[in-house]
């Protein structure tokens, strides 16, 4: 798994660069504070074209920024890409919220039985955060507090399997973990599992 792992991760932080330029014209990379006033011309309602459509290209973005949600993380990640095991992105989150490529609006339904794997990359700055057993970062996940154990994870340094136990709906959280402890996690990211 690791033997070929470069070449792949650096093709996909260059899809995840392309993905930040688009975020970008969506206004996503905006950093002012919550406080700062903006012209409100700017932030007019309009149609961009964005659609729910996961072959569109578009990423979803219905979930609403939280600025505060960096401010207790000791590392400042960019971004976190999450790619099933064939290569395709299915969502990515910054600043406090996600944006997924999925029908489900969350990460890919698992069916009861079968298993999801999916691949995660931390960036900072542009440069991709080394994850690894002899590497500084490690993948942590978790299910979110009070969520419904239906799913069984499975974690390697860099990689996820979720196993669908029950149908049902819960919520997975992504972290970065540096010498075991938790320094970075995005908000908790919509689980379902369904027939």
């Amino acid at each position: 798994m690791s033997g070929n792992r470069r070449p792949t991760t650096r093709r996909r932080l260059l899809a995840g660069t392309g993905s930040i330029a688009v975020l970008g014209a969506a206004g996503c990379l905006d950093d002012s504070e919550p406080d700062e006033s903006a012209d409100d011309s700017s932030h007019e309602d309009h149609d961009d074209g964005r659609t729910d459509d996961p072959d569109d290209g578009e990423f979803d973005d219905d979930l609403v920024d939280d600025p505060g949600d960096d401010a207790d993380h000791e590392i400042d990640v960019s971004e976190l890409l999450v790619y099933e095991r064939d290569g395709e992105q299915v969502a990515n989150s910054h600043k406090g919220h996600w944006h997924y490529e999925t029908e489900t609006g969350g990460l890919p339904a698992i069916e009861p039985g079968s298993t999801i794997e999916l691949e995660t990359v931390f960036t900072k700055d542009g440069e991709e955060l080394p994850l690894g057993e002899d590497e500084p970062y490690r993948l942590g996940v978790e299910l979110g507090a009070e969520e419904d154990e239906i799913v069984d994870i499975d974690i390697d340094p860099a990689t996820v399997s979720l196993s669908g136990e029950q149908t049902g709906e819960t919520a997975t959280i992504f972290q970065l973990l540096e010498a075991g402890d938790v320094v970075w996690e995005a908000p908790p990211i919509d689980t379902p599992v369904e027939e």
